[in-house]
């Protein structure tokens, strides 16, 4: 034994290295099961070698645990990493069984029987007339297809229209017809199924129909009130946002409130704190209360429905309970990485869900630094519950911070106050209306009149995030892992000036240059964030913008600067509002062109919006004239020239060249073209703004591609590309190869029921390296500069055209 391993017994103290405490080794133990997770679910096809290496890797550990205690800590974490290898292979076996993802490739059409796992939600319509689509998670359990019936126990999502299906619920069986398609990699749903009729609904009794009696009980006891109230606090109870209006909705995400309506770990801290408080009172031993906490836990979450989503919330909100009652904060920490453990081998696909790690990550400042710093403002003199109101949200966007900014690159500087104006309201409202819809089966009127107060608290949180919501939220971050460095550098600032102000409270009045120090460098560091990235707190569009993607849902419409205000136009999206506000935030009032790549909708649904109050002076189609769409395009131009493009065509407009690369003037002659040849007209430019280049690709699919690819001039690479048809997975890697572009541009929907962009697509543009801009995640987009230093601007999603975006999201 070493002399640094040797220790000796000294009365009843034993001096030596001490052991590593169990927190580590389980926090350690639960951030590799989410790693592992993350990677196997991505590629179950390969897990069979890495189970493989794991045992064997295990095996030799264990061994070296034998001879050596400290190898209990790398034992422990492979532990971890097996049961969620396991456990993938396990779940990843039972789902595709049947060969469905066979059935999948080869878009089967047929009956299928089903078990609903998640409420339907509505998608938002593209267009006027369209029906009303409502997306669901299932557990199919059988196909009857070709002629055969083939047991199945597939996860998947199913698109339908509203109708019928708007009234399924969770657990109910059905059976209806439907078409299989592929999901992409790393989806907990092995296929996606485009429905059609229900057959068959059966829905079951017991609890799961005493759950939706009591749902139902609650949104009668509010059916009285405002519309603000009957969609929020069925949300605030027992998360059901069926009924919420689509400006609030947006109104609360933009100021981060949206986590009061989906059911989080605070909705079952304090349910499960309000259960105990109760059995207290009524004289109940602690473990008789433990008891009651524990029935009342299950049968929430029956109530709120044991999707992924509640089950974590459940397990999550229960250790933050545990956390805060404990006397030392840091008990709670084994406790949530065993907590996470457990999820991630129940279901190694939370690995891959923000919310997951959110969740995690919230409990987490719970637990460890919510009681401490609320103490702290205690000690300093403020009322002990605006202590505990101020940091509890302050510790979670502490925490959470940096990782929302990797789905949303900016800093929200209302969040923390919108949190702490609402957390007064929020105990109510869920513990009011909770006792509300456990009343109205019996007593609908005493319902009511519980929900009355529910619904003042529910009204004011609404009043909040409305309010909160006019105001300039968000000061924009880079995208990415730097603005996530950026948030930690800014947090860590702003803690340090809190600190500062606390210890000047009661110290010397050298406190007050370090405060100084710790302000000037948080307000330098936002003011160097906001002219650089933009975002709606800061200048949009930055100066010497050159391509701008904008953002009009499932749909194109790129904007190339031609002029100090004029520009040439690349479709237009499938919206006139939509598009004309993307030009109007740009300051064009001229139009030298517009180019319509094909005569698809979400690329000239918005033409008259784009030409509304602007000069126009050429309008250039597709030479494959797709009617009634081609005669909108003609009749809305007026005198405009509308002239067609083929490959070879060459054109200027302003500061704007470009050279046609596709479509063949053949495509022209096309007789009742179907959907994909109508993508494979699409226009295909390449296009010069100041220097930079700019490859434009509409819609065109794999065919097109190839035949771009063999006129692509010799030697040359484009600057910026903007990715195929919203990013789906029909791309010809090599085009991008050969491209090589800096910047990738996909103009997606943030909802739409395609899966854009695909996995397989945004590997394809991470092996260019270049740097990916989506309109989806950024809202409008910039690429600004020059060719010799290019950079990337996002403007960021702007909640005040959330509405209408998301209606023209859906595919």
């Amino acid at each position: 034994m070493s002399t640094t391993e040797r220790s000796e017994v000294v009365g009843a103290r034993t001096v030596g290295p001490p052991p590593v405490p169990v927190d580590l080794r389980l926090a350690a133990a639960a951030v590799a099961a989410w790693g592992v997770a993350f990677l196997a679910t991505g590629r179950p096809d390969l897990l069979a070698w890495g189970l493989a290496g794991s045992a064997l890797l295990l095996l030799v550990v264990l061994g070296v645990v034998r001879r050596n205690g400290r190898g209990a800590r790398v034992a422990l974490v492979l532990v971890a990493a097996t049961l969620v290898l396991f456990s993938v292979v396990l779940q990843h076996g039972r789902s595709t069984a049947g060969d469905v993802e066979e059935l999948a490739d080869r878009r089967v059409s047929g009956e299928f029987s089903a078990v609903v796992t998640a409420d339907p939600h509505a998608l938002p319509t593209r267009r006027d007339g369209e029906p009303p689509r409502v997306v669901l998670d299932v557990r199919l359990t059988s196909v009857d297809a070709r002629g055969a019936t083939r047991g199945l126990a597939a996860p998947a999502t199913v698109f339908a229209v509203a109708e019928r299906w708007r009234d399924v619920r969770w657990g109910d069986r059905l059976t209806f017809r439907g078409r299989l398609g592929t999901a992409d990699p790393g989806e907990r749903s092995v296929v996606v199924v485009s429905a059609g009729d229900l057959v068959r609904t059966d829905r079951p009794a017991g609890f799961l129909e005493l759950s939706e009696t009591l749902r139902t009980g609650l949104r009668q006891a509010v059916s009285g009130r405002s519309a603000d109230v009957r969609g929020l606090l069925p949300g605030l109870v027992v998360g059901d946002t069926s009924a919420l209006p689509p400006d609030l909705e947006a109104a609360m995400r933009s100021v981060g409130l949206t986590h009061l309506t989906a059911v989080s770990g605070s909705n079952t801290t304090l349910v499960v704190g309000f259960l105990v408080l109760a059995a207290s009172w009524a004289g109940f031993g602690r473990r008789s209360r433990l008891v009651v906490a524990g029935v009342g836990l299950v049968g929430f979450v029956i109530l709120a429905r044991p999707e992924p989503s509640v089950l974590r919330a459940a397990v999550m909100g229960g250790v933050g309970m545990a956390g805060l009652a404990a006397g030392r904060p840091t008990r709670g920490i084994p406790v949530v990485g065993a907590a996470a453990l457990v999820l991630l081998v129940a279901d190694p696909w939370l690995a891959r869900e923000f919310g997951f790690v959110l969740s995690v990550l919230a409990t987490t400042a719970l637990v460890l630094l919510a009681r401490p710093w609320a103490e702290r403002l205690t000690r300093a003199g403020v009322p002990r519950v605006v202590a505990y109101a101020v940091a509890v949200p302050v510790a979670a966007q502490a925490v959470c911070g940096p990782v929302v900014a990797l789905l949303q690159p900016a800093v929200n500087v209302v969040s923390v106050p919108a949190n702490i104006a609402v957390a007064p309201a929020v105990g109510p409202a869920t513990v009011l209306g909770l006792a509300a819809t456990l009343l109205s089966p019996l007593w609908p009127a005493g319902a009511a009149v519980v929900a009355w107060p529910a619904g003042w608290c529910a009204a004011w949180i609404a009043a909040v995030a409305r309010f909160t919501a006019q105001a300039p939220t968000s000061v924009a971050v880079p995208p990415g892992v730097a603005g996530a460095l950026v948030v930690v550098l800014l947090t860590l600032l702003v803690l340090g000036a809190a600190a500062a102000v606390l210890r000047w409270r009661h110290g010397p009045g050298r406190r007050w240059p370090a405060l100084a120090v710790v302000l000037v460098l948080s307000a330098a560091l936002l003011v160097r964030c906001a002219p650089r990235w933009g975002g709606p707190a800061g200048p949009w569009p930055p100066p010497d913008w050159l391509v701008v993607g904008c953002d009009v849902g499932q749909g194109d419409a790129v904007v190339l600067r031609s002029g100090p205000t004029s520009a040439v136009l690349v479709d237009a999206g499938p919206d006139d509002v939509l598009v004309g506000g993307c030009l109007d935030r740009l300051g064009v009032d001229r139009l030298d062109a517009v180019v319509l790549t094909h005569f698809h909708a979400d690329h000239v649904g918005g033409f008259a919006g784009a030409l509304a109050g602007r000069e126009v002076g050429v309008v250039h189609v597709s030479p494959l004239a797709v009617e009634p769409a081609a005669g909108r395009v003609r009749e809305q131009a007026g005198s405009t020239p509308v002239v067609p493009l083929t490959a070879g065509d060459t054109g200027a407009a302003g500061a704007v060249t470009w050279t046609v690369l596709g479509p063949e003037p053949e495509a022209a002659r096309v007789r009742a073209p179907d959907s994909a040849q109508v993508n494979d007209s699409s226009l295909v430019l390449l296009a010069d703004v100041q220097g930079v280049r700019v490859l434009l690709t509409g819609d065109a699919e794999r065919d097109e591609q190839r035949a771009v690819l063999a006129r692509w001039p010799a030697g040359v690479v484009a600057d910026v590309v903007k990715v195929a048809h919203h990013g789906s997975p029909t791309q010809v890697p090599q085009l991008y190869a050969t491209a090589r572009p800096r910047v990738a541009l996909v103009e997606v929907g943030a909802v739409n029921d395609y899966g854009h962009p695909a996995a397989s697509t945004l590997d394809v543009l991470a092996a260019t390296g270049a740097r990916v801009l989506r309109t989806d995640t950024g809202g409008d987009v910039a690429v600004a500069g020059a060719a010799s230093a290019l950079r990337t601007l996002e403007r960021g999603p702007d909640p005040r055209e959330a509405e209408r975006r998301a209606r023209y999201g859906s595919g």
